[in-house]
């Protein structure tokens, strides 16, 4: 794909985050970067009831509610990325390498849904795998004719690269929904979340903080922006005691200002910032924004987006309310709640009375449950229910 149209495509990615009814045009773009000629971004294990969605690129509506009302249980080549552990945020599947053509020819798929509109061979890549409480599984498929030559190993390249792109477009779209799932599209919506939010400027200054994100400043516990109340030119910055995360904090900042400069990343690549004690006291996302028409209101538009979760609520999480909501056990539930206190599974394990070997176990079996693979998102999920 030529680097000028990439680029391009890229740039519509970021402006979808905001301008939700702009996904079919990327979704098509991703197809014509990987010569497709139908594509789908949808949840597959949710519908619109439940925060979910579907946005279709040469697909008819009609046969789209067919395929809402299918079940996963239909589609062989899920089936078989999942048993093979495939369905990973940022991979990406060719379906004629999971599931032979015999196979996928005898399933109700091909002959209910495929097969009427001419569909023969999918490559797919995966958005979020479902690990962040705030995420729901994602997945991109572009779609070619039976006849048609197959993805080859440049198309998953692609749809790798994209996918880091799509995260953060999306991560964008999912964080700033509210309980009630509507998107925080302007300035007054946005000061309702209860997570921080501040927008950036193309220079990296502060362009505007919402109340959480003030209040998160004036801590002093974890990042501050020196000079916004003065009127200056102000920019986020760690507190002093956190000079051994300054780089990896600006980093953060510098790729979410400039999508395009250097490694792709996913969203899902939080920066955990420690309170005081050593404990995990907070959570920061940052990522790319695009035209952001809907906050025009400010001016200048915002070219980046700083997501801020403050983990002081995440404490008062009942464990019995862990027990009943992911079927963790009591010993499971405390090993969970002493994650957040932080230190070496040594420590923690002391902490619990048990063996490191039985405190693993215990963690292992709570990411399982829970769904979370990293540190950073049991710690969100702890604060989503904290502040529920």
């Amino acid at each position: 794909m030529p680097l000028a149209e990439y680029d391009a495509l890229v740039h519509r990615i970021y402006d979808a985050a905001l301008q939700p009814d702009r996904w079919p045009t990327v979704v098509g773009g991703i197809g014509n970067a990987c010569e497709a000629t139908r594509g789908l971004l949808f949840t597959p294990l949710h519908g619109p009831p439940t925060g979910g969605f579907a946005f279709a690129h040469n697909i008819s509506e009609a046969m789209m509610q067919r395929w809402g009302a299918s079940s996963v249980a239909d589609d062989p080549i899920a089936q078989e990325a999942f048993a093979r552990g495939l369905l990973v945020e940022g991979s990406a599947f060719n379906g004629c390498e999971l599931v032979p053509r015999d196979r996928l020819l005898a399933s109700r798929l091909y002959r209910e849904l495929w097969e009427p509109i001419g569909i023969g061979q999918v490559c797919s890549g995966v958005v979020f795998g479902g690990t962040d409480s705030r995420t729901l599984p994602t997945a991109v498929s572009i779609y070619r004719g039976r006849g048609e030559p197959a993805f080859d190993d440049s198309h998953l390249q692609t749809m790798r690269r994209l996918m880091a792109h799509m995260s953060r477009s999306l991560g964008v779209m999912f964080h700033l929904r509210d309980s009630s799932l509507q998107a925080a599209s302007n300035l007054g919506s946005l000061e309702r979340l209860s997570t921080g939010v501040a927008l950036l400027h193309g220079d990296g200054t502060l362009q505007f903080a919402n109340a959480a994100a003030e209040r998160i400043f004036r801590s002093g516990r974890h990042v501050t922006a020196p000079g916004m109340r003065a009127g200056a030119a102000a920019r986020l910055a760690l507190v002093a005691r956190l000079a051994s995360h300054e780089r990896r904090f600006q980093r953060a900042i510098a790729r979410a200002l400039a999508p395009l400069a250097g490694t792709e990343e996913h969203f899902s690549n939080a920066v955990v910032l420690p309170d005081d004690e050593g404990k995990p006291g907070c959570v920061l996302h940052a990522a790319p924004l695009g035209d952001a028409l809907a906050l025009a209101a400010l001016g200048r538009r915002p070219r980046a987006i700083v997501f801020l979760y403050d983990l002081s609520a995440a404490a008062c999480v009942a464990p019995g309310l862990l027990c009943e909501l992911f079927d963790l056990t009591a010993a499971e539930a405390g090993a969970a709640l002493q994650m957040l206190q932080g230190g070496s599974a040594e420590a923690m394990a002391r902490r619990l009375g048990v063996s490191v070997n039985t405190f693993k176990t215990q963690r292992s079996a709570v990411c399982a449950k829970t769904r979370t693979s990293r540190h950073s998102d049991l710690l969100k999920l702890l604060l989503a229910l904290a502040v529920a």
